[in-house]
Protein backbone atom coordinates (compact mmCIF):
# COMPACT_ATOMS: atom_id res chain seq x y z
CA UNK A 1 0.00 0.00 0.00
CA UNK A 2 1.20 3.57 -0.41
CA UNK A 3 0.34 7.11 1.06
CA UNK A 4 0.81 10.04 -0.67
CA UNK A 5 0.64 13.63 1.00
CA UNK A 6 -2.51 14.56 -0.54
CA UNK A 7 -4.11 11.08 0.34
CA UNK A 8 -3.70 10.37 4.14
CA UNK A 9 -3.27 6.43 4.97
CA UNK A 10 -6.36 5.55 6.86
CA UNK A 11 -8.02 2.06 8.30
CA UNK A 12 -10.55 0.74 6.29
CA UNK A 13 -12.82 0.21 9.28
CA UNK A 14 -11.82 3.76 10.62
CA UNK A 15 -13.90 4.89 7.41
CA UNK A 16 -16.65 2.52 8.15
CA UNK A 17 -17.23 3.65 11.20
CA UNK A 18 -17.81 6.89 9.80
CA UNK A 19 -20.95 5.55 7.91
CA UNK A 20 -24.30 6.34 9.40
CA UNK A 21 -25.54 2.54 9.06
CA UNK A 22 -22.84 1.53 10.67
CA UNK A 23 -22.65 4.33 13.45
CA UNK A 24 -26.32 3.72 14.10
CA UNK A 25 -25.98 -0.05 14.72
CA UNK A 26 -22.95 0.48 16.75
CA UNK A 27 -23.64 -1.79 20.13
CA UNK A 28 -21.69 -2.52 23.72
CA UNK A 29 -20.85 -6.16 24.55
CA UNK A 30 -23.17 -5.30 27.86
CA UNK A 31 -25.75 -3.37 27.95
CA UNK A 32 -29.78 -2.74 29.51
CA UNK A 33 -32.07 -3.57 27.11
CA UNK A 34 -32.99 -0.36 24.93
CA UNK A 35 -36.77 -0.39 25.71
CA UNK A 36 -35.84 -0.06 29.44
CA UNK A 37 -33.25 3.21 28.73
CA UNK A 38 -35.46 6.38 28.08
CA UNK A 39 -34.60 7.98 24.41
CA UNK A 40 -36.12 11.17 24.77
CA UNK A 41 -34.84 13.59 27.06
CA UNK A 42 -36.05 17.49 27.26
CA UNK A 43 -36.55 18.19 23.48
CA UNK A 44 -33.16 16.07 22.56
CA UNK A 45 -33.85 12.58 20.98
CA UNK A 46 -31.01 10.17 21.45
CA UNK A 47 -29.18 9.41 18.45
CA UNK A 48 -28.78 5.58 18.09
CA UNK A 49 -24.47 6.31 19.62
CA UNK A 50 -25.87 7.72 22.20
CA UNK A 51 -28.55 5.76 23.13
CA UNK A 52 -26.94 2.71 23.15
CA UNK A 53 -24.22 4.27 25.17
CA UNK A 54 -26.51 4.97 27.97
CA UNK A 55 -27.94 1.62 27.67
CA UNK A 56 -24.08 0.02 28.59
CA UNK A 57 -23.84 2.92 31.15
CA UNK A 58 -27.45 1.88 32.64
CA UNK A 59 -25.93 -1.15 32.84
CA UNK A 60 -22.17 -1.56 33.78
CA UNK A 61 -23.80 0.90 36.91
CA UNK A 62 -25.45 -1.94 38.96
CA UNK A 63 -27.34 -1.03 41.81
CA UNK A 64 -25.22 2.04 42.34
CA UNK A 65 -26.58 5.50 40.82
CA UNK A 66 -23.12 6.19 38.67
CA UNK A 67 -20.90 3.56 37.79
CA UNK A 68 -17.05 3.99 38.92
CA UNK A 69 -14.10 3.96 37.04
CA UNK A 70 -13.27 0.22 37.62
CA UNK A 71 -16.51 -0.35 35.66
CA UNK A 72 -15.34 1.63 32.80
CA UNK A 73 -13.74 -0.74 30.00
CA UNK A 74 -13.72 -0.02 26.52
CA UNK A 75 -13.17 -3.58 25.25
CA UNK A 76 -17.03 -4.02 26.71
CA UNK A 77 -18.11 -1.24 24.80
CA UNK A 78 -16.71 -3.03 21.53
CA UNK A 79 -18.66 -0.75 18.41
CA UNK A 80 -19.53 1.50 20.53
CA UNK A 81 -15.79 2.73 21.27
CA UNK A 82 -14.47 4.55 18.62
CA UNK A 83 -17.58 7.28 19.19
CA UNK A 84 -16.82 7.70 23.02
CA UNK A 85 -15.06 10.75 24.96
CA UNK A 86 -13.90 10.02 28.22
CA UNK A 87 -13.17 13.30 30.33
CA UNK A 88 -11.64 13.73 34.11
CA UNK A 89 -10.89 17.36 36.06
CA UNK A 90 -7.31 18.63 36.27
CA UNK A 91 -8.15 21.33 37.88
CA UNK A 92 -10.25 23.80 36.41
CA UNK A 93 -9.62 21.74 32.62
CA UNK A 94 -12.46 19.64 31.84
CA UNK A 95 -9.59 17.24 30.16
CA UNK A 96 -10.33 13.79 27.62
CA UNK A 97 -8.55 10.81 28.63
CA UNK A 98 -9.84 9.01 25.94
CA UNK A 99 -11.01 10.53 22.13
CA UNK A 100 -12.45 8.10 19.87
CA UNK A 101 -10.87 7.00 16.52
CA UNK A 102 -13.79 7.90 14.45
CA UNK A 103 -14.43 11.29 15.80
CA UNK A 104 -10.21 11.72 15.25
CA UNK A 105 -10.91 11.04 11.76
CA UNK A 106 -14.12 12.92 11.58
CA UNK A 107 -12.74 16.17 13.30
CA UNK A 108 -9.94 15.66 11.80
CA UNK A 109 -7.69 16.48 14.82
CA UNK A 110 -7.42 14.28 18.13
CA UNK A 111 -8.14 15.73 21.22
CA UNK A 112 -6.44 13.44 23.24
CA UNK A 113 -5.15 15.47 26.39
CA UNK A 114 -6.31 18.42 25.55
CA UNK A 115 -9.21 20.55 27.78
CA UNK A 116 -12.69 20.49 25.79
CA UNK A 117 -13.48 23.98 27.73
CA UNK A 118 -10.54 25.75 25.86
CA UNK A 119 -12.92 25.12 23.26
CA UNK A 120 -15.48 27.17 24.63
CA UNK A 121 -15.94 30.98 23.92
CA UNK A 122 -14.05 32.75 26.83
CA UNK A 123 -17.34 34.35 27.94
CA UNK A 124 -19.69 31.65 28.47
CA UNK A 125 -16.54 29.27 29.94
CA UNK A 126 -17.12 29.46 33.99
CA UNK A 127 -21.04 28.72 33.04
CA UNK A 128 -20.20 25.41 31.01
CA UNK A 129 -17.56 24.46 33.68
CA UNK A 130 -20.43 25.13 36.12
CA UNK A 131 -23.02 22.72 34.20
CA UNK A 132 -20.75 19.95 33.95
CA UNK A 133 -19.57 19.99 37.50
CA UNK A 134 -23.21 20.26 38.46
CA UNK A 135 -23.86 16.53 36.00
CA UNK A 136 -21.23 14.85 38.29
CA UNK A 137 -22.71 16.12 41.69
CA UNK A 138 -25.79 15.69 41.50
CA UNK A 139 -25.80 13.24 39.80
CA UNK A 140 -27.08 13.36 36.37
CA UNK A 141 -26.50 13.03 32.65
CA UNK A 142 -26.51 15.55 30.00
CA UNK A 143 -26.98 15.81 26.26
CA UNK A 144 -26.44 19.11 23.68
CA UNK A 145 -26.57 19.57 20.52
CA UNK A 146 -23.97 21.65 18.78
CA UNK A 147 -24.29 23.55 15.56
CA UNK A 148 -21.30 24.01 13.02
CA UNK A 149 -21.48 26.55 10.27
CA UNK A 150 -18.95 26.64 7.45
CA UNK A 151 -18.24 26.71 3.76
CA UNK A 152 -18.03 23.19 3.45
CA UNK A 153 -20.85 22.46 6.36
CA UNK A 154 -23.37 24.39 6.72
CA UNK A 155 -26.63 23.16 8.65
CA UNK A 156 -24.99 20.21 10.21
CA UNK A 157 -24.53 19.49 14.06
CA UNK A 158 -23.26 16.95 16.54
CA UNK A 159 -24.86 15.82 19.65
CA UNK A 160 -22.71 14.75 22.53
CA UNK A 161 -23.50 13.46 25.78
CA UNK A 162 -21.86 13.51 29.42
CA UNK A 163 -23.06 11.06 31.94
CA UNK A 164 -21.20 10.65 35.35
CA UNK A 165 -18.70 8.20 36.71
CA UNK A 166 -17.36 7.78 40.18
CA UNK A 167 -13.57 7.93 41.32
CA UNK A 168 -13.72 7.55 44.97
CA UNK A 169 -11.90 10.84 46.22
CA UNK A 170 -12.23 13.86 43.77
CA UNK A 171 -14.61 15.17 41.43
CA UNK A 172 -16.59 12.39 38.59
CA UNK A 173 -15.34 12.04 35.54
CA UNK A 174 -17.82 12.26 32.05
CA UNK A 175 -18.35 10.12 29.76
CA UNK A 176 -20.35 9.75 26.60
CA UNK A 177 -20.60 9.46 22.76
CA UNK A 178 -20.19 12.45 19.77
CA UNK A 179 -22.04 11.69 16.83
CA UNK A 180 -23.09 14.30 13.58
CA UNK A 181 -26.84 14.89 13.35
CA UNK A 182 -28.92 17.31 11.64
CA UNK A 183 -29.22 20.55 12.70
CA UNK A 184 -32.20 22.88 13.37
CA UNK A 185 -31.90 26.31 14.99
CA UNK A 186 -29.36 27.68 16.77
CA UNK A 187 -30.56 28.98 20.31
CA UNK A 188 -27.05 30.17 21.51
CA UNK A 189 -23.45 31.13 20.88
CA UNK A 190 -21.19 28.95 22.22
CA UNK A 191 -17.80 29.29 20.93
CA UNK A 192 -15.37 30.64 18.04
CA UNK A 193 -11.75 28.88 17.76
CA UNK A 194 -9.16 30.83 15.78
CA UNK A 195 -7.69 27.66 13.91
CA UNK A 196 -10.67 26.63 12.37
CA UNK A 197 -13.07 28.45 9.98
CA UNK A 198 -16.31 27.84 11.93
CA UNK A 199 -18.64 28.92 14.42
CA UNK A 200 -20.23 26.55 16.93
CA UNK A 201 -23.35 27.39 18.39
CA UNK A 202 -25.30 25.22 21.46
CA UNK A 203 -28.71 24.54 19.48
CA UNK A 204 -30.01 22.76 22.31
CA UNK A 205 -29.29 20.86 26.05
CA UNK A 206 -31.06 19.03 28.33
CA UNK A 207 -30.62 17.01 31.53
CA UNK A 208 -30.51 13.06 31.16
CA UNK A 209 -32.34 11.53 34.85
CA UNK A 210 -30.50 8.47 35.42
CA UNK A 211 -32.63 8.07 38.57
CA UNK A 212 -31.53 10.64 41.14
CA UNK A 213 -33.82 13.93 39.20
CA UNK A 214 -31.68 16.80 37.85
CA UNK A 215 -30.63 19.89 38.88
CA UNK A 216 -32.23 23.43 38.37
CA UNK A 217 -32.35 24.76 34.92
CA UNK A 218 -30.66 27.53 35.02
CA UNK A 219 -27.75 25.52 34.81
CA UNK A 220 -28.48 24.85 31.07
CA UNK A 221 -29.09 28.28 30.46
CA UNK A 222 -25.51 29.32 31.79
CA UNK A 223 -27.19 31.24 34.57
Amino acid sequence: MSETHNSPLVSGWAYSALRPEVANSAAAKVAAPLSEVPRHHGDVRLTPVAHAFLAHWWHIRGDKTVPHKEDISPPHMRTLAPYVRYLEWQGPDLVHRLWGSALTESAGVDLTGQDMLAYVAPERRDSRRNLFQGVGDHPCGCVMVVRTDSDLQFGQAFEMTFLPVSVGDGPPRLIGTLQWCKARDVLDPLSYHPQKQHLLAVENTAFIDVGAGTPDKSLLAGQ
